[in-house]
């Protein structure tokens, strides 16, 4: 396997070589909100050309969008000297979206959804991300790789 490769995109537009490792099935972005829309435009770009209905696409596309962002804010703490990989494939009858990145281990499945009348009445903000992840996607999947590097797979059942 390759050696990771942090890709600036604060540029306007980017070459497929610019944002391809090994397979056009995978980016690396640097750690930023400035890249969530990227990421969201090549996930859907993706879908499409896989004719994925769009019900399906914005469920996965929310997901994936959530799970980034978390990653940049609270594993990465907004560095954007950080760096996520995602990696997409279609099998069979699922989407699979394996996302890597470096920092503290954190696995969404320990996290228990919040009551909706108590959070609601507390008017609280945020905290939402994970239920909406799971909400959306058939499966998650985490895996620490090593001590610094995480693996987290969001499967969509696409039927």
């Amino acid at each position: 396997m390759k050696q990771w490769q942090l890709i600036n995109l604060k540029k306007d537009s980017l070459t497929e070589e610019e944002y391809t490792l090994d397979n056009k099935n995978q980016i690396i972005v640097q750690s930023s909100t400035k890249n969530l829309s990227y990421i969201r435009n090549y996930l859907e770009n993706e879908l499409i050309s896989l004719e994925v209905n769009q019900q399906i696409t914005n469920q996965i596309i929310l997901a994936v969008d959530e799970a980034c962002t978390n990653i940049i804010k609270h594993t990465h703490k907004f560095n954007d000297n950080k760096y996520i990989k995602l990696n997409f494939e279609k099998s069979g009858n699922q989407f699979k979206i394996i996302i890597q990145y470096e920092g503290n281990s954190f696995d969404p499945n320990s996290i228990d959804n919040p009551d909706m009348n108590e959070y609601f009445a507390k008017y609280k903000v945020g905290g939402l991300g994970i239920p909406l992840i799971k909400k959306f996607m058939s499966k998650i999947e985490y895996n620490q790789i090593n001590p610094n590097i995480n693996s987290l797979t969001l499967i969509k059942d696409l039927i």
